[in-house]
């Protein structure tokens, strides 16, 4: 696994990398500014720009561990 992707509220989302392969991911999509954030596991998204995300991450090839719940 490269990315683990966590609820953490209502309409947002937790990213953090799980791997080298993440790192080198992440580091490649945001600014040198966001690295510390997004590296230590603080990096919160919306819901509709993690979908974007996870689909840019898996058509490059990254695994991603996105258990996303459905409310009943």
């Amino acid at each position: 696994m490269d990315l683990i992707a966590q609820p953490h509220d209502s309409d947002l989302v937790l990213l953090q990398p799980a791997s080298i392969h993440g790192v080198f991911w992440l580091q490649c999509h945001f600014p040198e500014s966001e690295w510390d954030a997004l590296l230590s596991g603080q990096a919160v998204f919306e819901v509709n720009c993690m979908k974007q995300l996870a689909q840019d991450a898996r058509q490059a090839g990254v695994s991603l561990d996105w258990a996303t719940s459905v409310a009943s």
